[in-house]
């Protein structure tokens, strides 16, 4: 019999708009936007978010859960992990 490990994704709230995780992340997610010529409408469509919740997670007035980055990173077309900056 084989043990399958379960993963849980937890939605966790990064802590600060200010902190610099969330500065580096939302600089990487305005980078990796203009790099494919995305709109805020094109981005908000693809990763089931709204306009609005675009650009606060771009300009870092929203710090966002770990599971909204994944669905921006995903919309983007990058890996989480090269999204998160693991592969750099």
């Amino acid at each position: 019999m084989h043990c399958v490990p379960r993963v849980t994704l937890v939605a966790l709230t990064l802590v600060s708009p200010t902190e610099p995780d969330v500065s580096r992340l939302a600089r990487r997610m305005k980078q990796l936007r203009a790099k494919r010529g995305l709109t805020y409408e094109q981005l908000a469509e693809a990763s089931g978010l709204s306009r609005r919740g675009v650009i606060a997670l771009e300009t870092g007035e929203r710090g966002g859960t770990v599971a909204t980055w994944f669905k921006v990173s995903h919309a983007l077309g990058v890996s989480s992990a090269e999204f998160f900056g693991v592969l750099d």
